[in-house]
This record gives C-alpha cells, structure tokens and sequence, in this order.
C-alpha cells in the first residue's frame, strides 16, 4: 500500500509540467467510508444496523437484528473519481490520435493532442481510493458489540497552472489501519448508548511538488520522500453515542441519534488528524407492505465547526434512505438513494448466499462550500459474510 501511494504521484508527474497555485483540495478529513451509508447521502447517525456504525455512532449497534451475528470475512471496496475515468479515455485518444497535418509523422499531433488533455484537467482533483472493513458483531437485545479491522488507501491529486512558488503538483494522499471495538447498551427503555475506541497507524504524504524541488531531487527521489515527506504516527481514538427510539407504536417508528466521533481529535502526529466532531441525525423505519424494509434519515455533522477546511453547512447536510425490495437468508436486494454535501447519491446491492455486491456514486466537495467543485465517484463493494 505504502508503494502504491509513492508510486501513482509520478505516473501523474511524468504527464504534466506546470506550476501550482495555492491548495485547493478540501475535502473533509475521514478513516473509513460505509458504501451502505454513502449509497444513502451519507445519513447513518440515528439509522446504524450493522458494524460500520462504529465510524458513525457506536450506539447505532442497538439497531442490528437482535440475537444474529453479523460476520464480515472480507469487506473489501475500491473507488475511482470520474475525473480519473475521463483522464485515462481522453489520454488513450490522445495517443492514438494520427497523422493529423499530413507531415507523415504522427509523434507532433500526439503531442499536441496529450498537451490539450492536460490542460483540460489542470485544476481537477484525481482521486483513487482502496479499503477493507472486516467484522464481527452481535446485538443481544439489552446490549451489542462490534469488533473489526479496518485498512484503508486514499490518493488525492491535483496539478495547477500558475507562477506561484507553492509548486505545480498537489498531493494528499494516507494509508491507515488498526482496530476498532464497540459497545451499545439500553439505558432505559428506548434510550440506548454506546462506546467506541480505535487503534490506528497512518501513514501519509501531503506536499505539494515544485519543479525546481524534484530536478534538484530526481537521483534520490524516492529516498526524499521515503525518508523526508512521509510522515508516520499512530494514534488512539474514542467515540460515545446516543439512540432513542420514540413513539414506536406510530408507523414511522422515529428515533434520534447523537453522537461524538474522536474526542479531543484522533492526532497522528505529524501524519496529520482527524478532527472531532458532534454530530446529530434523525431517521424513521415505517413498516410498509409489499417491500421488506425502509429507512429514510437526516444527518447534520460537525455541529461545532471542528473542520479546518471551511464553515459551509451545504457540506455537513446529509438526506437518503434505503429500500429493501427482498431480505431474506440467502437472497436480498436493496436500492439506496440520497443527497451528500448537496449532491446526488445512489446505490445498490445484490447478495446471494455469502456474496454482497455493491455499487454506489457519490459526488464529494472539494471546494470551499456545497455546489463549488464536484468530484464524482464510484465505488464498487465487495462482501463475504452472513
């Protein structure tokens, strides 16, 4: 993993020269991503119902289906931007691109060709991202638990045009691992608690790159920033949460959820942090006939505006729900959809026997506020459990 993040930076370097201007990536900082609950827009605080809730609301456990094992051997997910997907089809016409003023050498066209495609991304987040949640988890009834692995790879790239000093090429870029347990309890009747702590190593290379910086550097590259850019730490996180189911005799079946990710900060030293954040989110669960199950629910994170990046409240808005069509022991299908940072989400899965498979497009903000710099993705999920 640590390879594969040296590595892709200057695939990238190799296709573009220029230089940057100030960073523009702001995406907010995360660990791990549930493709159940981006399919959704991201709304998880008050919904939960199997282990990922411990990257959301630990307390969530109290509303997995009681007196089963949720069993993940492999939760395996891999996501690619658009913007890498059209970066990849417009180089390959590029290059095959002809003889196209009859000078009878196709090499100059070829050039002029990959030049134009570079600069149609000039500006344009590249983003890659590879991850594993694999768990184990039970829900007793007065009491849950969860316990899991979690690794993750994110590459996040992006090249400028300018004259600033600050470089042309732009890079934020993480692997991370380690350990995550979790507890939920009943409080009292409807009111439900939980608990969480994680273990984790990280390493990361966030810089951004000038051209005067890698000539200088370009005999001893990968020892400059093996040795000098990476930064490693490890750090100790811990997460309490909230549920309370009201008024389950009404259709909707409401409740609400509250919760407190990485108190005091999830710190990694020089390899950056994780900030906390309180976060607030509503759901409801109606019985419907026909179809097995629907949730529908809203989140509002950060609600103390612990993420450095920007105060937008377009970003921190999360709405969708979810649909299960059939559940059954072998067999189930669902449709997710929702609205994540003010833009669309869908998302589907099938699982037959042990196998889930899943897929889901989400759209981050990497700009300043909701609405300013899209950055399409779609992910694609893998399971083997029960």
């Amino acid at each position: 993993m640590k390879r594969i993040i040296l590595i892709l930076p200057f695939i990238l370097f190799l296709f573009h020269l220029g230089y940057a201007q100030e960073s523009t990536i702001r995406q907010y900082p995360y660990l791990y991503k549930s493709p159940r609950a981006m399919g959704m827009g991201g709304a998880y605080v008050a919904i939960g119902g199997r282990t990922d809730t411990l990257f959301y609301n630990p307390a969530g456990l109290s509303t997995m289906p009681e007196k089963n094992w949720e069993v993940n051997l492999l939760g395996i997910s891999a996501e690619v931007g658009k913007n890498v997907m059209d970066f990849v089809k417009d180089m390959g016409d590029a290059f095959d691109t002809g003889d196209l003023d009859g000078d009878g050498d196709e090499g100059d066209d070829q050039l002029r060709a990959v030049n134009d495609v570079l600069a149609k991304y000039r500006g344009k987040n590249l983003h890659l991202g590879i991850a594993d949640w694999s768990s184990l988890g039970r829900n007793q009834g007065s009491w849950a638990f969860a316990v899991g692995g979690v690794g993750t790879l994110r590459l996040d790239a992006m090249t400028h045009q300018g004259f600033g000093p600050e470089g042309f090429l732009e890079i934020n870029a993480d692997a991370t691992g380690g350990g995550l347990l979790g507890f939920s309890f009943r409080l009292m009747e409807d009111l439900y608690g939980g608990v969480g702590i994680k273990a984790l190593h990280r390493e990361s290379l966030v810089h951004s790159f000038t051209a005067r910086e890698l000539v200088e550097k370009q005999d001893s590259l990968e020892d400059y920033i093996t040795e000098e850019l990476r930064k490693s730490g490890d750090a100790v996180g811990f997460d309490v949460g909230l549920i309370y189911k009201f008024a389950q005799d009404f259709f909707l079946k409401p409740r609400v959820g509250l919760s407190v990710m990485n108190i005091g900060d999830l710190k990694f030293g020089d390899a950056g942090k994780i900030p906390m954040t309180v976060n607030l989110g509503v759901a409801i669960n109606p019985d419907i006939p026909v179809f097995d199950s629907l949730v529908v629910g809203l989140d509002y994170v950060d609600l103390f505006n612990n993420y450095e990046e920007d105060k937008d409240i377009g970003k921190r808005l999360r709405l969708g729900g979810e649909l299960y069509l059939i559940d059954r022991k072998l067999l189930s299908l669902g449709l997710r959809a929702g609205l994540y940072q003010g833009y669309p989400t869908f998302g589907a899965d099938l699982r037959l026997l042990l196998f889930t498979v899943s897929y889901v497009t989400y759209a981050e903000e990497v700009g300043a506020y909701a609405g300013q710099d899209e950055d399409r993705r779609h992910l694609v999920f893998l399971n083997i459990g029960w």
